[in-house]
């Protein structure tokens, strides 16, 4: 098995977290994620923000790693993610995130599956410019 790693960037100016996720996770591993994630996302207070999940080096999870990675999903829907763009290069991938965001997320679920950075991208940049006019009303975030 490969063994579990991630990369998390938090861009405030850009309202964005890029993040990578590769290897075979745990449901430890998975657990070091979401602490990271959290810390990174806090300083949006809820706020809308935007997602570019790389998850081309990652492979299946364990069931109870993706069960914690399901109660993730809902958990930062409801703390303003407005779209995530999910980078994956796999079909059996992409089902999973799929059945994973329906699941936690409802009908109105934000990700939307890109093959490529050059279009999450895109996708990101045009869900940014729809709703920034809108959140730059408030305060730009800062790094914690």
């Amino acid at each position: 098995m490969n063994s579990a790693n991630f990369s998390l960037k938090n861009e405030p100016s850009e309202r964005t977290i890029y993040l990578r996720m590769g290897g075979f996770f745990e449901e430890r591993e998975m657990m070091d994620f979401i602490r990271v994630y959290r810390e990174a996302t806090a300083c949006y207070g809820g706020q809308p923000h935007l997602v570019l999940a790389d998850m081309r080096p990652m492979r299946i999870a364990s069931l109870a790693a993706t069960h914690r990675f399901g109660e993730l999903i809902h958990e930062v829907r409801q703390r303003g993610v407005v779209c995530c763009a999910h980078l994956s290069s796999s079909t059996v991938q992409r089902l999973q995130i799929a059945r994973l965001t329906r699941e936690h997320s409802g009908p109105g679920d934000v990700t939307i599956h890109v093959t490529t950075w050059e279009e999450a991208r895109a996708v990101l940049a045009a869900e940014r410019r729809r709703w920034m006019t809108d959140a730059a009303k408030t305060p730009v975030p800062r790094r914690p």
